[in-house]
């Protein structure tokens, strides 16, 4: 890894923090995240209401909102289809409350990760048969299949699609879609909507800031659950800019007081204080306690606890995430161990592709990430059951792993995720085939030429660290992609008393001292930074 720390010229920093009437620290990185002009340092530290765009710069919009209230002057059956991740389970659970709240009559369904998997299947056909449903509406995903599409538009079902993923198969060719009779909201393929980098959760919100404008509803509303919005758009780890920026703003915000009761349940649970809650306590603690019953069990439990209202039922269903919870740690950690002594026995590999019938599919894409991280190369993990291979996928900056899987969807039932991370579902008959081809072209990328950096923001004495730069700093929050929490450096410092802690070791803790200022720190998810002369075990005197 190599570190490269950004420098300005002075008179040029000193003239650019009297433009943008901030401290030469805060201008510093203000500048190194590209704002460079006084009306862009406003928008992105002042980002409210007006940042949101206009859900009507989506091309198909105003015919998406005209069958909505079709199907609601008609009282037809709308059912809401969405992944099973927690930007998915998210954009479900907003879009249930608030159709409802019009009085629209609004059905939900969560395909099953390990029985289902994502596209249409028998026990979906038979939820819609059953409700007789009229209109069809994804979340966070696409129906990419021709014939799944057949299948849908055979039953008189009208479709939606809302995703945010990058499109394959049918959805590529506008001229299919059109012919097909489906809409899509998009913002990776809309030519006219500016902001290309919504979650799946953020792009339920647009349609139904849309629905609300159309049905002249007051939007007050749309803003009081933007918590739900949030926590869908954290975990799916989008930029951090645009109107993402006020979207986890207002839902952070929402967290204070917020009107979902199972919300205040898991807060309490996890004993986060609602009043400084952050980006990362959404990342690493809540998003994946629902996920978890995704990976292990069943989503749509996750769409219960965002609209459920009666104590005793909440309460069931936080034990079983909690439940969930346990059993997801136990086999991540089972997976990893397994694969740590598998990868000790490697001499610097540049990839790890590795398979087994024992894993459970549910969980191998953390598994896949930690590795990924610790290692800085791209991770492949397939999970092999009933005829099939599920895999994960993780890539590293400069090898974009879609592009790679792009190269074979010929020989894949279905893939999509985005540069860096992906998954895919492969026949076993194509597996070997599959496994040949990606080895080969993972082992062509040199990982000397994506040499992971580490940008760092600016020179900061921690002797001078406190409470009022700390709170002057947090100003650039949310933190997250395209807007890292800031990097600082200094030297001359003695660390003490540095330990593991979590899970594996995963973490660490400790103090750092220098001169007579002593501060205690942690480093999450850098345990296997630490080696054993890395300890120093002094007493704070």
């Amino acid at each position: 890894m190599k570190w490269e720390l950004k420098s300005y010229n002075e008179d040029y920093l000193t003239t650019k923090s009297s433009e943008f009437g901030e401290s030469r620290l805060i201008s510093r990185l203000l500048l190194n995240r590209g704002i460079d002009t006084k009306e862009k340092v406003s928008k992105f530290l002042n980002s409210d209401k007006k940042d949101i765009h206009n859900p009507f710069l989506f091309e198909n919009m105003e015919k998406v909102v005209e069958r909505i209230k079709k199907a609601g002057k008609n009282k037809e059956k709308i059912v809401i289809y969405g992944d099973y991740d927690v930007d998915g389970i998210s954009g479900v659970a907003y879009l249930v409350i608030m159709l409802r709240k019009l009085g629209l009559n609004v059905d939900y369904y969560i395909p099953n990760r390990v029985h289902e998997g994502i596209g249409i299947n028998k026990n979906l056909l038979n939820f819609l048969k059953k409700r007789d449903a009229k209109l069809f509406i994804t979340v966070d995903i696409s129906i990419n299949n021709h014939e799944e599409i057949l299948m849908l538009k055979n039953s008189g079902i009208d479709i939606i699609i809302t995703d945010h993923h990058r499109q394959i198969g049918v959805l590529e060719d506008k001229n299919q879609e059109k012919e097909l009779g489906i809409l899509t909201i998009n913002p990776k393929t809309s030519k006219t909507y500016p902001n290309k980098s919504l979650s799946g959760s953020g792009v339920a919100f647009k349609l139904a800031d849309a629905i609300y404008e159309r049905y002249g509803a007051n939007k007050k509303i749309l803003y009081d659950y933007m918590d739900i919005i949030m926590i869908g758009t954290v975990a799916d780890v989008v930029p951090m800019t645009d109107e993402n920026r006020f979207i986890i703003k207002k839902g952070l915000n929402n967290l204070k007081k917020t009107k979902i009761k199972g919300l205040k349940y898991i807060i309490n649970y996890l004993k986060i204080n609602p009043r400084n809650i952050t980006t990362s306590d959404i990342g690493f603690f809540i998003a994946p306690i629902f996920n978890a019953l995704g990976r292990i069990d069943n989503s749509k439990i996750v769409v219960n606890f965002f609209i459920q209202e009666d104590d005793f039922k909440l309460f069931s269903i936080i034990e079983e995430m909690k439940r969930a919870n346990k059993i997801r740690r136990y086999l991540e950690n089972e997976i990893y161990n397994e694969l740590e002594e598998k990868i000790q026995r490697l001499e610097r590999p540049k990839y790890i592709f590795m398979k087994s019938r024992k894993w459970h599919s549910g969980v191998i894409g953390v598994v896949c990430s930690r590795i990924s991280i610790k290692y800085n190369i791209p991770v492949i993990l397939i999970s092999i059951k009933n005829g099939y291979g599920k895999a994960s996928c993780r890539s590293i900056e400069g090898i974009n792993i879609f592009d790679i899987l792009k190269s074979v969807s010929d020989k894949l039932e279905r893939f999509g995720g985005h540069d860096l991370a992906a998954g895919f579902l492969v026949s076993e008959k194509y597996l070997g085939e599959i496994e040949k081809h990606l080895r080969q072209r993972l082992a062509r990328k040199n990982r000397e030429n994506v040499q992971k950096t580490l940008y760092v923001d600016a020179w900061l004495n921690i002797e001078y660290l406190n409470k009022r730069k700390l709170h002057e700093i947090n100003r650039l929050s949310p933190f997250g992609l395209d807007n890292q929490e800031p990097n600082f450096m200094d030297s001359d410092i003695n660390f003490l008393n540095l330990t593991r802690f979590g899970i594996n070791n995963r973490h660490f803790k400790g103090f750092v001292r220098k001169n007579n200022r002593i501060i205690s720190v942690i480093g999450y998810n850098l345990g296997h930074k630490l080696k054993a002369n890395n300890f120093y075990k002094k007493n704070l005197k």
